[in-house]
């Protein structure tokens, strides 16, 4: 007897290729069986009529890493129909940490998120085990290059000796060698804003030599993508390895309408050699920490620097820069606190021209007040790009999607305030737009939230639907799937997701959660 029989089904099954009806097996977490009309018995039973079958569909930026540890529901992401996340990205993840750091997070709470802070990969995971922590989705863990550089050399902002480097290579490739899928970059952010070409060409080799991938949170999102982009071609050259743009954009009012000229060099340089893919999101507005705004040279050694140049030497320097980002009341506005942790309420869900007005001061200097009150902690969105560019984007059937959200429950008072629709809705809302603006077909759509985003991550067992496949498997009505988060109410579920299917136990049942908590740390192989 199977475990679960999908009957009537139009079967999208994440190659691209044209769906058709049929019916799946499943027995003991893979898929045993596809055919028209499956004559077999089941413990469970799902009619799928008029519904697609589709792989569960993977998410190619998440920061969910440690998301179970607080709700092991990871609503957020199971209720858009995701079943994987590729986590430890923008250079940031649960591991490497120093032997000394490591000692002291080893002291703390299982219940807290500094516990899981481990020193190798094999220990993440293992306290996670030894706890008895579950989760709803899957977790393919990178890893965070800042992690690699604060391991060896703290929080010094400058490029790294030879014998720092070295150190660097090996917990990199200790990190390949147990299992990480690659390491991710956050060079917008400290400490990856102070590293240079060699020392990340010289860690490509490191993925290279595994097989694995480098994702990139780029050093510039706006005018300097030109030089962004080139930046991971060289990693690339030299190395052979594998590199992708994470939530790919244009960035900054001046340089909106430029999306076709950033598309084109990508494309261009896949023609000649480089093996690059593109993630993207369905947004106009992107979200970060408070000092996602400032000069690349005023981030550097992390935020107690940071909080210090708001009021040391450096102020006027500082100030004059944002000048020249918050010219206008309309400025302002593109930028909206959404959480300051408890530490600057009057900023909590305010624009910065709102909250300059109840300072009584200017734009630059309300942001720097904000940011010496949170300690440089209080989280913002900002409206940064065009709806133009946004669509442009998405209308490449090569790149795929990335939520750059988080695992969060489906209840506004256990979640950090008015948090960005994307940790909700990035999924269905691609789909409602593939569908309504025909940026593609249902059988396109799929492969590129599925079977393309295994393919570029090198994942073998998921992404397509096929015997012996894991059975990650999503259902959907393609004729109502849709987002319902919006940036003034974020919190919602999404239309037309009917059943998820997490390795092979039921996580979604008509609309509705079960008790299963499926969820695996899966490590390449």
């Amino acid at each position: 007897m199977l475990d679960i029989i999908i009957r009537n089904g139009l079967i999208a099954d994440g190659t691209g290729k044209k769906a058709y009806p049929g019916d799946i097996g499943i027995k003991d977490g893979k898929i045993v069986i596809i055919t028209e009309k499956l004559k077999r018995e089941a413990k469970e039973t799902i009619d799928a009529n008029k519904l697609v079958v589709a792989p569960g569909f993977i998410d190619s930026h998440s920061h969910s890493d440690t998301s179970f540890i607080y709700d092991e529901r990871c609503q957020s992401k199971l209720f858009q129909g995701v079943t994987s996340e590729i986590s430890g990205q923008c250079g940031h993840s649960a591991f490497p940490r120093s032997p000394e750091q490591a000692a002291i997070n080893r002291t703390q709470s299982p219940e807290s998120e500094e516990y899981y802070a481990s020193e190798s990969i094999s220990e993440y995971v293992q306290k996670i085990k030894k706890s008895n922590k579950k989760m709803s989705t899957n977790l393919l863990p990178l890893t965070g290059h800042g992690n690699l550089r604060e391991a060896v050399l703290g929080d010094e902002a400058r490029p790294v000796t030879p014998e720092e480097l070295a150190r660097m290579k090996e917990l990199l490739r200790n990190s390949m060698a147990e299992g990480a899928w690659g390491m991710s970059l956050g060079l917008g952010y400290a400490p990856g804003v102070s590293s240079n070409q060699d020392e990340l060409n010289s860690l490509g080799e490191e993925v290279a030599a595994y097989g694995g991938i480098i994702t990139s949170h780029m050093r510039n999102q706006g005018a300097g993508t030109p030089q962004s982009l080139e930046e991971m071609f060289s990693i690339s050259r030299h190395s052979g390895v594998k590199v992708h743009i994470s939530h790919f954009k244009v960035s900054g009012k001046a340089n909106w309408g430029k999306a076709g000229e950033f598309i084109g060099i990508v494309h261009r340089n896949r023609e000649a050699g480089i093996p690059v893919s593109v993630d993207v999101y369905p947004y106009r507005a992107s979200a970060s920490g408070i000092t996602v705004t400032w000069p690349d040279w005023a981030i550097q050694g992390g935020s107690e620097c940071a909080v210090e140049r708001t009021r040391n030497h450096e102020r006027p320097r500082l100030i004059e820069a944002l000048s020249k980002r918050f010219q206008t009341p309309e400025d302002g506005d593109g930028l909206f606190i959404v959480d300051t942790r408890g530490l600057f309420p009057l900023a909590d869900g305010k624009t910065l021209r709102q909250i300059a007005e109840a300072l009584n001061m200017g734009m630059p200097e309300a942001l720097l007040h904000v940011t010496a009150q949170t300690g440089a902690r209080a989280q913002c969105i900002s409206y940064s790009m065009c709806d133009e560019d946004v669509m442009r984007m998405l209308e490449q059937n090569d790149f795929v999607i990335g939520s750059d959200g988080y695992g969060y429950p489906l209840d506004a008072a256990l979640c950090p305030g008015k948090v960005h629709p994307r940790n909700f809705g990035t999924f269905p809302r691609f789909l409602k737009l593939a569908r309504e603006k025909r940026l593609c077909p249902l059988e396109t759509a799929v492969h590129r939230i599925t079977g393309r985003a295994a393919e570029i991550v090198g994942i073998h067992d998921r992404g397509v639907l096929r015997p012996g496949m894991a059975a990650d498997i999503t259902i959907f009505d393609w004729d109502k799937v849709a987002d319902n988060a919006t940036y003034e109410d974020p919190i919602k579920a999404n239309d037309g997701i009917v059943h998820v299917i997490v390795n092979g136990e039921t996580a979604i049942k008509d609309g509705n959660q079960t008790l299963s908590r499926s969820g695996k740390i899966l490590l390449k192989k």
